[in-house]
Parts: structure tokens; sequence; C-alpha cells
């Protein structure tokens, strides 16, 4: 009953995220609250109540998910608790206008966005010297791997939690072409979050579409290693970033 409400929710559009991914839990819901001030929620603009994820991976560069375009307007960081299920906004030098470099969505495996996110209109500063940055690697993950997600996703049982940032860890465990297949909790609003190995802190895949249920399955993320086009964006946004230093 539960799922099947979210889901109603979803295909409205009351949350803005893409109900055609909707992400889900493994087993029993084993996130926790999080302050990761690195990973951001990404908004179309200041009347939507939740979107997705993006995650820097420089002072200027972030990426997250291609289908969650729609939402990609700001970036808030360290954003406070929801109230009532509702998004309770930052302070406005925590929250960054986007730039699309390069969105890319044809379904699972080929759903990727890279992002410039633009100076603070307040401060001027950038967000990955303020938020700091994760770095990217271009390795495979292997199974067994333990990975860490951390995005705002939906959780209707707690409203503080709704759509506010939320991490858990979990295994790989499997891969298939560009998609890597894991046990880490999600919902909607995950989308775009950042898979960070938990043993050597870098950013090995983004995560895209659930497929975990109460009794088994697994969801899914979008490989850095195995898409040519995405490290290719990656690498530009990088060295754009250096050669204008």
């Amino acid at each position: 009953m539960f799922k099947s409400i979210m889901l109603s929710m979803l295909l409205l559009g009351t949350y803005q995220v893409n109900a055609a991914n909707n992400k889900s839990i493994c087993g029993d819901d084993d996130r926790v609250p999080s302050f990761n001030p690195k990973v951001a929620r990404a908004i179309g603009d200041m009347n939507q109540n939740g979107g997705c994820t993006v995650t820097m991976i420089s002072k200027t560069c972030a990426i997250s998910a291609g289908h969650c375009k729609s939402t990609f307007g700001l970036a808030e960081f360290n954003t406070p608790a929801s109230r009532n299920g509702r998004i309770q906004h930052p302070a406005p030098e925590d929250i960054y206008p986007i730039q699309t470099i390069k969105s890319v969505y044809n379904g699972l495996g080929d759903d990727w966005a890279v992002l410039k996110i633009l100076p603070n209109k307040i401060t001027g500063k950038l967000a990955g010297e303020e938020q700091g940055f994760y770095t990217v690697t271009f390795e495979a993950p292997k199974a067994g791997d333990l990975i860490r997600i951390t995005g705002y996703g939906l959780d209707r049982s707690q409203g503080d939690r709704n759509l506010a940032q939320q991490t858990h860890y979990g295994e790989v465990v499997s891969m298939r072409g560009n998609v890597m297949y894991h046990i880490a909790d999600t919902m909607g609003g995950n989308s775009g979050s950042s898979v960070i190995n938990e043993e050597t802190q870098e950013i090995v895949a983004i995560h895209t579409n659930g497929g975990c249920t109460r009794n088994g399955g697994n969801n899914a993320a979008n490989m850095l290693s195995q898409n040519e086009a995405l490290k290719e964006s990656i690498l530009a946004c990088l060295g754009e970033e250096i050669a204008n230093q």
C-alpha cells in the first residue's frame, strides 16, 4: 500500500521526480540523515518541492542523472530538515545557479549529466571551494565493493526526512555493460546521486534506477568507467576549469 501511494504521487508529479526511474528500498529502509556539504539538492526553481541530487567533482563541475534535466536550475547545499514533508531551503549563500554542460537520457546505462555550478550570487564564491568536492575514478568497480549513496530521496514515513539529505551504504552486486547493480537504499529524488567507493572515497557511478524490493532485487547506476561520452564530458569540464585558473 505504501509503495502504491508513493508511485501515484510520482505519476502526478507532486515531487517533480521522474516516475519511470523511481528508486527503491532494498529490504528495510536503512537510510539515515546526513549532512554532506559536497552533495546538493537540484531544483528547477524555488517553488519546486524536491528534485534530484548533484555532487561536486571539482570547484565548478558536478554530475547528476540526465533524466533530472528539469531540476537543473539551482543547487542547494547544507539543506535543513524538511517540515511536514516539505523541503526547507538553506541560506541564500548556499544556493548556486546550475549551468548544464551536457545531459543525456537514453535509458538505463546511458543516463547522465555533467554540470557547471556557477558562483553564488551573493558571495561570488565557487561551490567546490566552499563545500568541497569528490574526485572521480574511471576504474571499474568490482562485485562486493562497499559503496555509499547520499541524496535527497522521498521518505513519507518521516516528514522531516522527506526529500532531505540521507545516506546509506551497500554492496556492488554485479556489472553489465554500462550498468552497475547495487543494494544501497534509495528513493525517488536520489536520481543523480554519486556512487562513492567507501574505501577510496572516489565516485565510480551515478545512481539512476530502482529495482529493489523488500524481498530482493537490485538498484542500478550508470558506471563512469564504461561510458566514453560521459568520461569525455567530465574530462572536458575539469580541463576547462584548469585552463581558466
